[in-house]
């Protein structure tokens, strides 16, 4: 009898590793270049802590400020978003022990778990399009892994029920063939650190309205002529279908932001007014709890010279530890306050006119990360630290 159970937990473990075709979107781009090109500028690419700076001082900053933390520890609960199809979910109270104390043999082991090639490959295909069955609570919120069934490698789900390949077995789902959000809320819901503070909340940002937009027409594409799979039979071209960019779009890779917010600014009295319009289902900005939108105004006198007068408005929110210092989303006790713009809302903004302007140019502008935070944490990588221009506009007073 126990040869039978270390049988099954040997193949347990085997069947939680992925054969080494799958771990690489090296191996799917000869069939699928556009898809594959658009990945690998897409945050889902990055997602691993080696190639995402904010995500990495992130953990080392929480490892820091709380002793009781153990770093591969915190680096597991993560992955069940940040890496999907990672091998080991939980860490044992044994275990914690023994990387505490630095013992090589399970700190090797756990560095091989981490860093091993599909990790570092982050959401790629085989993450998502392996997904057989989804098990969404919105009372739990994000579950990751923990939120999904995957199903036999080397079987892809998709949204078409005519596809066939000769490398691996295909299969229709709804999931990816609607315009659902079910999918991406597995990991984008929402979720609440340890404190009971809801630190990100897109999910029921969009439940909020009662959106049947999905995510996919915008953070992917709206559905064009394409093809899924470049592969075809000698002498036959690759069927064209209805597809989807797939990058995932972002501040970075795309006009995601121009295209969701409609921008008015006119004067009024004594005051410059900035309006701006979230046409999106969720709110601006949303996700990951320390990303801004900052607007700022420079004021002209006659002579086209700068008053010394630049005012500025950020929309974010402030989160605040027991001490009542500026902190991190995932261990704030409070969230201080909150500026982001609301879905399908319309915010004003005010800005008083000094002495003698008469004209004005504001911009802007959307920020990974606050820059104290930034400081505080250590981000380094000018990807995080840059600030990514959504408008610019002058305009006479």
């Amino acid at each position: 009898m126990k040869y039978f159970i270390l049988f099954f937990l040997l193949l347990s473990s085997l069947e939680s590793e992925l054969d080494k075709k799958w771990v690489s979107n090296k191996n799917c781009e000869a069939c699928h270049q556009d898809i594959s090109k658009h990945w690998e500028t897409s945050r889902h690419s990055n997602s691993h802590f080696s190639k995402n700076d904010l995500y990495k001082k992130s953990l080392e900053y929480m490892v820091l400020k709380n002793p009781k933390l153990i770093f591969d520890e915190i680096k597991i609960k993560c992955a069940k978003c940040h890496n999907p199809r990672i091998s080991k979910t939980s860490i044992k109270d044994d275990e914690k022990i023994l990387l505490a104390l630095g013992v090589d043999s399970i700190k090797k082991e756990f560095r091989d778990i981490l860093n091993n090639e599909q990790m570092k490959h982050g959401i790629n295909c085989v993450v998502c399009h392996n997904i057989d069955e989804i098990h969404l609570d919105k009372e739990i919120g994000s579950q990751g892994l923990d939120g999904v069934k995957f199903g036999v490698q080397g079987t892809m789900f998709g949204p078409f029920e005519d596809t066939k390949s000769p490398y691996h077995k295909t299969q229709y789902k709804a999931h990816f063939a609607n315009d659902s959000a079910t999918l991406c809320f597995t990991c984008h819901y929402s979720h609440n650190n340890e404190q009971g503070i809801e630190v990100y909340s897109t999910g029921k940002e969009y439940d909020s309205i009662q959106s049947d937009e999905g995510c996919k027409s915008c953070h992917m594409s709206k559905k064009k002529k394409g093809v899924a799979s470049n592969y075809s039979k000698a002498g036959e071209k690759p069927k064209v279908r209805m597809v989807r960019d797939h990058r995932f779009s972002s501040v970075d890779n795309s006009t995601i932001l121009q295209d969701n917010i409609d921008i008015k600014s006119y004067k009024e009295e004594q005051n410059l007014i900035i309006e701006l319009s979230n046409n999106s289902p969720h709110s601006i900005p949303t996700g990951y709890g320390l990303r801004e939108i900052v607007i700022i105004v420079q004021f002209y006198n006659k002579d086209n010279k700068k008053i010394n007068q630049k005012q500025l408005e950020v929309l974010g929110a402030l989160w605040h530890d027991k001490k009542g210092k500026a902190t991190l989303p995932f261990m704030a006790t409070i969230k201080v306050k909150d500026t982001r713009i609301a879905p399908k809302s319309t915010q004003q903004y005010t800005f008083t006119l000094p002495k003698g302007a008469k004209s004005a140019t504001y911009i802007l502008s959307y920020r990974f990360i606050n820059k104290k935070m930034a400081r505080i944490i250590g981000v380094s990588d000018p990807f995080f630290l840059k600030e990514y221009k959504i408008k610019e506009e002058s305009l006479d007073l």
